[in-house]
């Protein structure tokens, strides 16, 4: 039986990536993007610091954890963008009726999209970065940083998730997204590690979901040691308990007026 649910949904992680290899162009997009952000603020912190302004971290150090940071958040998905014209259309009732779940399948859909992009805006970030710097992280700081990463990405699809089932009551999600993605920015930390924001900002970052999503994980590549590999898995777990347990909240919510409205 397990074999069968994994092979339902492991065939829409092979559609979606297979669609993702062949529509290239925003994964080009992506890579020029990516490249231009680390160019920029590497010759922003190298005029920073010739002009005298010092830091408690090592500007080369600043720009591997941005190249963390930003491979993260450019590997995931706009799920809620494609759920959200779903539920316009009306398609997602016509799906309800297929015998897999609709938020399973969507999610599988996002980790072909993640399985694509990630292993080559990865790839990006480490050739970028070394350009750059011409310096590398220590082997063990780049190997908790992948699977960390790659964890966070998945977890940030499923939020996504989320933000594209409330189109079942407003119109246009966009505005929540971009509430969502500018909170993910700054008590996230994704330009700079949350140490050097204002004491205010770093402890009401403390309460949300955010460090775990991009400052913890790339803070293995600048050695500050925020919190322990064991201590960030079940941080990852916690959240994505709480993230799984909202989705199927509101999905359950949103299918169950659907049947008294009449589909």
């Amino acid at each position: 039986m397990i074999h069968g649910v994994l092979a339902k949904y492991g065939a829409f992680v092979r559609i979606a990536a297979t669609l993702a290899r062949r529509e290239c162009g925003d994964l080009c997009g992506r890579i020029a993007f990516f490249a231009i952000i680390l160019c920029v603020f590497s010759s922003l912190w190298r005029a920073a610091a010739e002009a005298g302004l010092r830091t408690t971290t090592d500007p080369k150090a600043l720009l591997w954890y941005l190249a963390a940071t930003e491979w993260i958040v450019l590997s995931v998905p706009m799920v809620h963008i494609d759920i959200q014209e779903e539920i316009r259309r009306g398609d997602v009732i016509y799906q309800l009726g297929r015998p897999v779940s609709y938020l399973g399948s969507a999610f599988a859909e996002g980790l072909g999209l993640l399985a694509v992009r990630a292993p080559v805006l990865g790839a990006t970030a480490f050739v970028c970065a070394f350009t750059l710097t011409a310096r590398m992280p220590s082997p063990r700081a780049l190997l908790l940083v992948a699977p960390f990463g790659l964890a966070a990405a998945a977890l940030i699809t499923t939020m996504y998730l989320v933000i594209g089932l409330l189109a079942f009551w407003l119109d246009d999600v966009s505005p929540l997204y971009w509430i969502w993605q500018k909170l993910m920015f700054v008590l996230g930390g994704l330009m700079l590690p949350l140490e050097l924001y204002p004491a205010f900002i770093q402890r009401a970052a403390a309460f949300t979901p955010f460090p775990t999503l991009l400052a913890v994980p790339a803070s293995f590549v600048i050695g500050n040691g925020l919190v322990t590999p064991g201590a960030l898995a079940r941080q990852l777990a916690v959240w994505s308990g709480v993230t799984a347990l909202v989705s199927f909240a509101i999905f359950r919510r949103a299918a169950s007026m659907l049947t008294v409205n009449g589909g």
